[in-house]
């Protein structure tokens, strides 16, 4: 190849990749939704998995009865919105190191980051936040934006409410949901029963009922259970028969089975209450969240569940329900919350897909429902694992995908091989070019799995060679999905 030909071929090669941004960012603003500027109220969401949006969504519905409400993501809200609003609530979660999720980034950069010029002195807002109280910055997003806001003008109708999803059971408005109900643990299988890392579970849901819809990236709360054995022995420590009667909104049951859904205190302290009042106060245990892993035409729900354990070796109180305690017949209750920011919405375009761990839910749900398409785009599948002797999670379910021609490129990548060690970021890098000619083709990329680590490092290697500007675009154009936690 001579001097003329390599930088024919570079010119060539830049031109289409300068009309593939130029592409990104006209598909961008033609997915703009449009703005009721006739409401005077704005309801935003940033929601990562779901919950923010779910709880934006229910109360866009209360007020939209007696006002015009515009209900937005927050990345879609933009000075002419606010400009345009007199009220505005906003419920947005906080991500990772108390960053902006996905759909809240663009407005971060856009409006408070940034010196904006906008006056928002005409505007009342109050914000609800959503975090994690078990990671450093709790709600950090929340309290971000509560105070750009007022930087901006803006006044505050109240402080920043705070919700913490290790302290949120499901609320009898979710119970009573059309889309609640009793799933019966029908089989559960170890993936990685000789690994010496902790175990992976396989575990399979059927109900009695008429089975709910869910999309791929879905993700199902789940309200664990307390381990019968623990029961028994806070029941003999603290002297309490368990078949005592115990009410609670108007519903009684014997105490035992009252205690399988309640935080058990360490310590009873009822001197001048009745038992029966002061059990009936107990807080329910939080409810647990998992990224389904099955397609709704299965008919079965799926979920791959890591066994997590605190420092002294006790379980997760999800994970331990779960994995360890629930027998085969048990009923755990949960509802299905769809998550929009994962949907794949065309089977055609081509698809990569990466994750690592218990992410391998996300990336079976993808599959299992591009499987039952007609016509489908080539998927490129990245899935890392640490031991490729002990740590072959579903290795046979994937390359029978390979060889249908569902998956048209599987790589796996162990972190303690022997030879080659490497992460799901590695397999990126060295096929760079790939991934390149792939999103130029307009392919969706999905990640699942840990934030930190996996996810953190997929994202830093995807700016890399994709660029800041056109990363930015393609989560904010929705091509670029994240189900991280």
């Amino acid at each position: 190849m001579n001097e003329t030909v390599r930088i024919s071929l570079a010119f060539f090669l830049t031109l289409a990749w300068l009309f593939w941004c130029i592409g990104l960012y006209v598909r961008h603003k033609r997915t703009q939704p449009k703005i009721n500027l006739a409401a005077s109220t704005l309801i935003a969401y940033a929601s990562q998995s779901g919950s923010a949006a779910a709880l934006a969504t229910k109360k866009a519905q209360q007020l939209g009865t007696q006002e015009a409400v515009n209900l937005l993501p927050l990345d879609q809200v933009n000075k002419q919105a606010l400009q345009a609003t007199k009220q505005a609530h906003f419920v947005v979660s906080t991500y990772g190191n108390g960053e902006p999720p996905d759909n809240g980034q663009r407005f971060y950069q856009d409006i408070l980051s940034k010196k904006s010029a906008i006056d928002l002195s005409h505007l009342q807002y109050s914000v609800t936040a959503l975090g994690d109280s078990t990671y450093e910055h709790f709600c950090a997003f929340g309290h971000n934006l509560h105070s750009g806001l007022a930087n901006l003008g803006a006044k505050s109708k109240a402080e920043v409410i705070e919700l913490d999803s290790q302290n949120m059971p499901l609320t009898e408005t979710e119970q009573a949901a059309d889309h609640f109900c009793d799933w019966q643990l029908i089989d559960r299988q170890c993936l990685n029963p000789k690994s010496d890392n902790p175990p992976l579970y396989l575990l399979t849901f059927s109900v009695k009922s008429e089975l709910p819809s869910w999309q791929a990236g879905d993700v199902i709360s789940i309200q664990p259970r307390n381990d019968a054995k623990n029961i028994e022995n806070w029941l003999n420590k603290h002297q309490l028969d368990g078949r005592m009667l115990v009410t609670k909104n108007g519903l009684s049951q014997p105490l035992k089975q009252h205690l399988s859904t309640v935080v058990l205190p360490k310590r009873f302290t009822s001197k001048h209450t009745p038992p029966a009042i002061w059990l009936s106060s107990l807080v329910p245990l939080p409810n647990r969240e998992y990224s389904v892993a099955s397609a709704h035409h299965e008919n079965v729900l799926k979920l791959i569940v890591r066994l997590q354990t605190s420092p002294d070796g006790k379980p997760g109180i999800g994970s331990g329900w779960l994995t360890q305690f629930s027998k085969i017949g048990d009923i755990s209750k949960g509802t299905i919350r769809a998550n929009s920011r994962c949907h794949i919405k065309s089977a055609i375009r081509p698809l990569i897909l990466i994750g690592a761990g218990s992410g391998l839910a996300g990336l079976r749900a993808q599959l299992a429902q591009r499987a039952i398409e007609r016509k489908t785009g080539p998927v490129w599948l990245i899935y890392g694992e640490r031991d490729p002797q002990n740590d072959n999670m579903l290795k046979g379910e994937l390359e029978s995908w390979q060889q249908s021609g569902l998956i048209t490129d599987l790589h796996f990548a162990y972190s303690r091989a022997p030879q080659e060690p490497a992460y799901v970021q590695d397999i990126i890098h060295i096929n760079s070019e790939k991934l390149k000619t792939m999103v130029h083709k307009g392919a969706d990329i999905y990640v699942c799995g840990n934030k930190a680590g996996m996810g953190d490092g997929v994202h830093q290697v995807l700016t890399e060679y994709l660029g800041q500007e056109n990363t930015s675009a393609l989560l904010a154009n929705g091509r670029y999905r994240r189900d991280l936690y």
